[in-house]
C-alpha cells in the first residue's frame, strides 16, 4: 500500500464512511437523490472542523455554552430523522402518483 491513495480509493472510503453513518442513524435505505444530498452535507464539514468546534466549546466554554453545543447536537440528530421521514413521504408520494396515473389511463 502506497502513501498516496488514488482519487477512486478516496471516493470509496468517503462513500463507505457515509454509508456507515447513515446506517447508524437508520437512514441506510434512502433513495439515490436523498443519499447524494446527505453526502454533500457531510462533505461540507470536515472532521477537523468538527473536532476544533467541539474541543473549543468544551475547554473554553462555560456551562451555558456547553449546554448550547449539546442542544445543537440534538437538533442535528433531529434533522437526520426529518431527512428520513421526508424521504419516506417522497417515496410514498411517488407510489400514489403512479397509482393515480394508472387509474386515469384506464
Amino acid at each position: 500500500m502506497g502513501l498516496f491513495k488514488s482519487k477512486e480509493e478516496k471516493e470509496q472510503r468517503r462513500d463507505q464512511k457515509v454509508k456507515r453513518f447513515l446506517a447508524q442513524h437508520g437512514l441506510d435505505d434512502l433513495n439515490p437523490k436523498s443519499y447524494q444530498l446527505v453526502k454533500n452535507i457531510m462533505d461540507q464539514k470536515t472532521p477537523s472542523d468538527q473536532l476544533f468546534f467541539e474541543s473549543a466549546a468544551f475547554f473554553h466554554g462555560n456551562g451555558f455554552q456547553n449546554t448550547l453545543v449539546t442542544d445543537l447536537d440534538a437538533l442535528i440528530e433531529q434533522n437526520w430523522l426529518l431527512i428520513k421521514q421526508n424521504d419516506m413521504i417522497y417515496s410514498q408520494n411517488k407510489i400514489i402518483a403512479k397509482l393515480l396515473e394508472d387509474k386515469q389511463s384506464q
